[in-house]
């Protein structure tokens, strides 16, 4: 008998593994993106940024010059959207995913149906962000300036079925502004990216 139960225990654990496998990056990512979406939206709508704060076109008889960039305003914005994602990390920590039974009985017919098993997995993780440059065509002589916030998520977790560490990038557009004129070759000292 107990041998029985040992075999049966055992192989649930090689079906919950397995399953970890398949679902647990897809729970990962969605837990994170839904962190650093929350934390980035409550430092955007603090802070009340706008493309003024991050860049500013500089025009030479009525030319475009240069587009200068404000070094301490963006390295404080990303500060602060680094310290805000880490906030909300803490309270992904300890997450659960609810699994029905019959998901683990590898049968189609029976995936979605059984009493919901609870998996917690214990999540920690690193956050960088960047802001970047790019220049969009917008007809004659008009030049779009996107200022988009990169951030990018390291996951890890304790669990014993998930070993290598989950790596997420999300965008998000911070500013933007039309530029009129021919845009300068160089930005800040980077060839920009035109579309």
């Amino acid at each position: 008998m107990l041998g029985c139960v040992w075999f049966l225990m055992h192989g649930f654990e090689k079906q919950v593994g397995d399953f970890s496998q398949t679902y647990f990056p897809a729970f990962a990512r969605q837990v994170t993106t839904k962190a650093v979406t929350e934390a980035v939206e409550e430092v955007l709508t603090s802070g009340g940024y706008a493309y003024g704060d991050f860049a500013k076109v500089q025009y030479t008889d009525g030319c475009v010059s240069a587009v200068e960039t404000n070094a301490d305003a963006i390295n404080l914005f990303k500060n602060r959207i680094v310290a805000a994602a880490e906030q909300k990390a803490e309270k992904i920590h300890n997450s659960k995913m609810e699994i029905p039974l019959g998901a683990f009985t590898g049968w189609t017919l029976l995936a979605n149906h059984g009493p919901k098993i609870p998996l917690t997995y214990c999540l920690t993780g690193s956050f960088s962000a960047e802001l970047v440059s790019t220049f969009e065509a917008a007809g004659v002589n008009q030049t779009i300036h996107h200022i988009k916030l990169v951030v990018t998520a390291t996951i890890v977790t304790a669990s014993v079925d998930y070993k290598e560490p989950l790596v997420f990038q999300t965008d998000y557009e911070v500013a933007q502004s039309v530029i009129l004129g021919t845009v300068p070759t160089t930005y800040g000292g980077f060839y920009p990216s035109v579309r």
